[in-house]
């Protein structure tokens, strides 16, 4: 019974340490808490410059993805506040079909439907992945020369699924899904 309660404690506690991130309330008591000025989501198809995995073989290589897709953003109380479209580019040193991937950095620049531009750089990407299908926790920062947020902080999670993995041709392209919490 001991082993079972203290295994369950121990598999919640990265929900734990998540809740924060996903429901985005600051504690009324912490005044030093960061306030969260939007959550967005990225909906976005990549392709890669060269195929990930080809053949099947499993080995991490160094590649490139380049991404566009749409993001729609809502304020703290859920009403809409900014709608556009991206285009993002992944540096992967390590990019494979199975595995962890630690330290996958990109670049994202947003063109807002009132006609301006924001830059979110994402300093740091975890993907752990399973035959393409990913799970994504990223952190950066919104350039402070951006239109819109400038100078927040980003913390995002999310998912992407490849299509090709174990094939001859290998992944060739993925579509994506970030859930992004910008605060300062």
């Amino acid at each position: 019974m001991k082993t079972t309660c203290r295994g369950a404690v121990l598999a919640a506690a990265p929900l734990l340490v998540a809740a924060p991130l996903l429901i985005g309330a600051a504690s009324p008591a912490d005044p030093a808490a960061p306030t969260t000025d939007a959550t967005c989501v990225m909906n976005g198809h990549g392709i890669f410059a060269t195929a990930v995995d080809p053949g099947g073989i499993g080995l991490p290589a160094g590649n490139t993805l380049a991404m566009t897709g749409t993001v729609e953003c809502v304020d703290s109380a859920g009403a809409a506040t900014a709608t556009g479209v991206f285009e993002r580019t992944v540096t992967m040193p390590a990019a494979e079909c199975t595995g962890d991937e630690h330290g996958d950095t990109s670049v994202t620049t947003v063109h807002w439907a009132d006609k301006t531009t924001s830059t979110f750089r994402f300093d740091h990407t975890d993907v752990v992945k399973v035959n393409g299908t990913a799970s994504l926790v990223v952190t950066g920062a919104v350039t402070p020369d951006s239109t819109r947020f400038a100078g927040d902080t980003v913390n995002a999670v999310g998912t992407s699924t490849g299509v090709g993995c174990g094939t001859p041709a290998g992944e060739t392209a993925l579509d994506s899904t970030l859930v992004l919490r910008l605060t300062h």
